[in-house]
């Protein structure tokens, strides 16, 4: 749990990656513009991850790295979208749209699916995984030559 080196460069390059990537679906939205916070949910997001997931296991190989860095991004995509479909289902809630719990969480799954096809357009996905991949890539690069530092 203490930080490192690698847990800050893994932090801030999937916190990077996920604002990347949100700038490249918000014009997938069809309905409403999103704020500043949009990005910045997820950039946090992203930072929690490469931090937790990411930079406590780099320096076990570039090819781990590698694999890391697209869990991470796996990991990243399915926490955005749990938490936006968890607030819109929480806004729904207050508006008493559903009859019982059981209905909006059922639906805030069914919104998690729709909010992922916005990924499917301007080539976010594609670059979600290169970009993942050099993100790992990059934290076992910085893990390796903090090791030899430190030896």
């Amino acid at each position: 749990m203490y930080p490192t080196g690698p847990k800050m460069i893994a932090g801030l390059c999937f916190a990077g990656l996920a604002f990347l990537v949100t700038g490249m679906v918000i014009p997938n939205i069809p309905y409403g513009n999103p704020t500043l916070a949009f990005g910045v949910t997820n950039a946090a997001i992203g930072f929690l991850v490469g931090w937790r997931l990411v930079g406590r296991r780099a320096g076990e190989g570039y090819a781990f790295g590698v694999t890391y860095g697209i869990t991470a991004a796996v990991l990243i995509v399915f926490w955005c979208l749990l938490f936006w479909a968890g607030r819109e289902m929480l806004e729904r809630s207050l508006d008493l749209y559903y009859s019982d719990p059981t209905e909006a969480l059922e639906e805030m799954i069914r919104l998690m699916v729709d909010f992922s096809t916005y990924l499917l357009g301007n080539n976010v996905l594609p670059t979600l995984a290169i970009g993942a991949m050099f993100c790992g890539a990059l934290t076992e690069l910085v893990a390796q030559k903090t090791a030899h530092r430190l030896d």
